[in-house]
């Protein structure tokens, strides 16, 4: 499989960005863009999950990177939205995921809330961001994550697509390591089209 439409029909899913009208950003919250498919077979090409993983997507969207981990990994996966319309369609592409692989739903908790208010599970190890809110949310979740690790200290990697400055400079206050940058298809027209990834 090559294109994202390829994707889409054997997932079962719809997170083509011509299937939502989210309108303009709002506040700390990113509008709805997905990852494209290649730039997730790069990421995961580099960054690879076991079944007895978690990764949590903070602005999940409608599910893309999600159902992606879940299929190639077997892996557990928390989608954080806030968009209470974006979680209604995210809802019903679970729904049409489950129906064509068995015995996954176990390994999905989806959730309609802010991501600064999701309290970090003790099994969470792997933290996907798409720019998905400003900075002053993401400290709030990066101190959510390390509180976590020491009441429960354990290897946590974050994967940030679309980094910006003002980001990377704010993860420069958390005892962090830059493990790898890729580049990412589209990064010869777009610069921004790469990936970091953290260890902590």
């Amino acid at each position: 499989m090559t294109g994202d439409k390829e994707f889409e029909e054997f997932l079962g899913i719809g997170t083509l960005e011509e299937v939502i009208n989210s309108g303009e950003r709002t506040g700390k919250y990113s509008i709805y863009e997905a990852t494209h498919y290649k730039g997730l077979i790069r990421i995961f090409e580099e960054t690879t999950l076991t079944p007895y993983d978690t990764l949590v997507d903070f602005g999940c969207g409608l599910g893309r990177v999600l159902f992606y981990c879940n299929h190639k990994y077997m892996c557990g996966v928390t989608g954080i939205e806030y968009n209470s319309d974006i979680y209604k369609r995210l809802c019903k592409n679970a729904e049409d995921y489950y129906k064509r692989f068995k015995n996954q739903e176990r390994k999905f908790c989806l959730l309609n809330m802010k991501a600064e208010e999701y309290i970090i599970e003790p099994t969470d190890n792997y933290f996907y961001f798409f720019n998905p809110f400003t900075v002053d949310v993401l400290e709030v979740v990066m101190d959510n994550i390390m509180l976590s690790v020491k009441k429960h200290p354990r290897p946590v990697t974050l994967i940030l697509y679309y980094c910006t400055y003002e980001i990377m400079s704010t993860l420069r206050k958390y005892p962090l390591k830059l493990e790898k940058v890729l580049k990412l298809p589209g990064y010869d027209e777009d610069p921004d089209e790469k990936a970091y990834i953290y260890k902590l």
